[in-house]
């Protein structure tokens, strides 16, 4: 009878929890993909959590500081208590333009505020009445005269309209919903010819409110001012162009753009799919939505554009580079007069620095746009997601789940933020992130009973003081442990970096952190895999030890395996420190086996499980001879027996600091080794028993004809340095080392 393995039978036991995490995904990938077919607005529920998720994203990226390109003249309430009420008459606005263009230098002046309206202040109506009253035997050529000369003075229209022509002037107006036509509207922005055969989803406007038409005519430029609200009412897009009697015209930050790029033309741009996706303004390039609105970028709440308040612009208070080379927007913010939007910064935001953000967007080329594709590539990231949390979290442990599903939402979150920060591209991401909050849930109440039940059997028999790795091991097994401390044989291991204190001189500290995690990581990784302890991590060194709390009979065996995999794994960790300009280190490593106490120890304070003993004490200075000798890894005289499967090379004899008794020391050569290495080995094997005999004379002639190699070298020297100072009649070969 054919039994099916246990890998088969848990993955089919995990076939329902698989099939319920796909079908979730597929139920929030119709969000995306929906909004793809039917190139329409996503549910309002999906609408509304994206619009909180744009505005995060939007506040955790804003701009720091002023921006110099853009400044706000404030029609402010000092402005109405020195200058009179507003409207202010047409000379005085003519006073302010050309003390803004002419003394202040600004690049260009957009108006928020509109002229619909002939000046009433201005006596004409006076002087016509005291002309008709005139009787005609009294008029005269000269009167005649001084009257139109005075009619020409006292038209402040005229002159606000002289003061407007020939300069980088831009006024406002506003779309109305009923057909009502007041005032002129300026040139469109582009015509229905310059769209072609596409087809641009705006709906068209039923009438407008504008300036008087010699005032409009005489203005550079003319722009619209109304925003978008949302669904919430929240103004996060302005229309940069809105579509009137088959023409298109321009938003006012648009047509501000336009005049200080000195373009003549604005040709709108087409996707593959035939959308608008861009304005060519001049070879200026301005993103827009198949609708035609643009994002606000907005950089902070009020204030992140300096003001100046209209009355000193007027009284020519403020110094005279103050904006020099700044666009300047005139509008209001007194009282009764303020056009106050809600915003993603601010509930009460002023009308004029929605402008002013979107025209300082549009000229430092900061406007985020959603591109054509963003649905489909929010469903592939969420596609990803989906499929990693289902098939890769382990859902029994309710920790991990909410870990791993945790770094998985953080990396959906980095790379929809490198769109957004990289190229500007605003793709949906909230649907994404209720999806894996959604797996989530599920994997908890898959997992939650199961694994809470085990997490607590563990915590009470260990406490806190486990480590992590431990605690995992003795979950899966179901043994039983102790965490009293015990004597026992175990294995220890010890490595250390050569000479990381010069090394890591050059590094700042974060490259330092970044190069210690590159290293201990993957040292860490092949200990594990040899069933090794982690005991702590000492800056850059490592101890660790085999044996314990799980029994392990070929402890010695699992870490000389370790031991010789994390030299290896050195040398392409090298080759990356070299490419990332790090420097390139060397470890040495000790090994002893031997009785060691082992368990939990420590004070009331702060305990941890942990291994004492004399031979802990030796893999110590195993470790500090490495660098001595020149070699990767010693280990000694009761590692090496306990570990016969490996090729090995004695050393040396040694006598270390706090040990009377010599004893051999021994370096892994790994399982088997080619003929090459095994004659290497004979003849180190040969010259070593010449120098214990003595003959330092041959022993030097075989160490020459050996591979020039540090461990070789000092055993030369040391047959040379015996020849002119033979050693006393009692030494036995050893080494002494009288320091750690």
């Amino acid at each position: 009878m054919n039994v099916a393995p246990v890998g088969l039978v848990r993955r089919l036991a995990e076939a329902p929890r698989w099939l319920v995490g796909l079908a979730i995904v597929a139920l929030f990938l119709i969000d995306p993909l929906g909004d793809a077919l039917r190139r329409s607005s996503r549910t309002p529920l999906f609408a509304k959590l994206e619009a909180m998720a744009y505005d995060a994203r939007l506040k955790a990226t804003q701009g720091e500081g002023l921006d110099p390109t853009v400044v706000i003249i404030d029609i402010d309430e000092k402005s109405i208590q020195r200058e009179g009420r507003w409207q202010w008459s047409r000379d005085r606005l003519a006073r302010l333009v050309d003390m803004l263009l002419k003394k202040y230098k600004a690049r260009a002046v957009g108006f928020d505020v509109m002229f619909p309206e002939r000046n009433i202040s201005d006596g004409i109506g006076v002087l016509d009445e005291l002309a008709r009253v005139i009787p005609p035997q009294m008029r005269t050529p000269s009167l005649e005269e001084m009257n139109a000369l005075t009619r020409r003075r006292l038209d402040y229209d005229a002159r606000f309209a002289d003061a407007l022509n020939g300069s980088p002037t831009v006024l406002a107006f506003t779309f109305t919903v009923d057909q009502q036509a007041v005032g002129a509207l300026p040139a469109p922005a582009f015509v229905a010819a310059d769209v072609g055969g596409h087809v641009i989803e705006i709906r068209p406007e039923q009438g407008y409110t504008a300036n008087l038409a010699e005032l409009q005519r005489a203005a550079a430029g003319g722009g619209h001012i109304d925003p978008a609200f949302d669904s919430d009412q929240v103004v996060r897009r302005v229309p940069l162009v809105k579509l009137y009697g088959g023409d298109y015209y321009p938003a006012l930050s648009l047509a501000v753009a336009q005049v200080v790029v000195e373009a003549k033309t604005i040709r709108p741009r087409f996707d593959v799919n035939g959308d608008i996706d861009a304005l060519d303004v001049g070879g200026l390039i301005v993103p827009v939505a198949r609708d035609g609105t643009a994002l606000v970028p907005y950089r902070g709440a009020k204030g992140t554009f300096k003001y100046h308040s209209a009355t000193d612009i007027l009284a020519g208070t403020i110094p005279e580079d103050a904006f020099a080379g700044a666009v300047a927007l005139v509008g209001t913010t007194a009282k009764g007069l303020e056009d106050l939007r809600t915003t993603p910064v601010a509930p009460d935001f002023p009308g004029v620095e929605i402008h002013a953000n979107l025209l300082s967007g549009m000229l430092g080329g900061d406007l985020k746009s959603i591109p054509p594709g963003a649905t489909e590539v929010e469903a592939v990231m969420m596609l990803v997601a989906g499929l990693l949390v289902v098939f890769a979290i382990p859902w029994r442990r309710p920790l991990l789940s909410v870990i791993g599903i945790l770094a998985v939402a953080t990396l959906v979150v980095a790379v929809n933020m490198w769109f957004w920060t990289r190229a500007n591209a605003v793709i949906p991401l909230a649907a994404t992130l209720v999806m894996l909050l959604v797996l989530l849930v599920w994997h908890l109440l898959g997992g939650f009973l199961r694994e809470s039940r085990a997490i607590r059997q563990l915590s009470d028999l260990f406490g806190e003081y486990v480590p992590p790795e431990r605690v995992k091991q003795m979950r899966e097994t179901g043994e039983r442990f102790s965490m009293e401390g015990e004597s026992r044989d175990l294995t220890v291991l010890f490595s250390d970096v050569r000479d990381f204190t010069s090394a890591s001189e050059s590094l700042a500290p974060l490259e330092l952190s970044a190069l210690m995690n590159a290293y201990l990581t993957p040292m860490t990784e092949t200990i594990h895999a040899r069933r090794g302890t982690i005991d702590k991590y000492i800056g850059d060194a490592i101890m660790a030890f085999w044996g314990a709390p799980l029994p392990n009979e070929h402890h010695a065996r699992d870490a000389v395996e370790a031991a010789l995999e994390m030299q290896q794994r050195m040398t392409p960790l090298r080759e990356q420190f070299r490419a990332r300009g790090w420097p390139e280190l060397a470890i040495g490593i000790g090994v002893n086996t031997g009785p060691m106490n082992v368990g939990d120890m420590g004070s009331r304070f702060r305990k941890a499980y942990t291994v004492l003993g004399d031979a802990v004490n030796l893999a110590s200075r195993l470790e500090g001879l490495t660098k001595a000798y020149g070699v990767g890894i010693l280990c000694g005289d009761d590692t090496r027996r306990a570990a016969p499967d490996f090729t090995w090379r004695e050393i040396d004899r040694v006598r270390v600091k706090g040990r009377a008794q010599a004893l051999s020391i021994w370096e892994p050569l790994g399982r088997e080794i080619d003929e090459e290495k095994a004659a290497e080995l004979a003849r180190w094997n040969e010259a070593l028993a010449l120098y214990r005999a003595r003959n330092f004379t041959m022993a030097g002639k075989i160490l020459a004809s050996l591979p020039e190699r540090p461990l070789h070298r000092n055993l030369r020297d040391r047959c040379t340095a015996y020849l002119v100072a033979p050693p006393p009649a009692d030494w036995d070969g050893a080494t002494n080392f009288a320091t750690k």
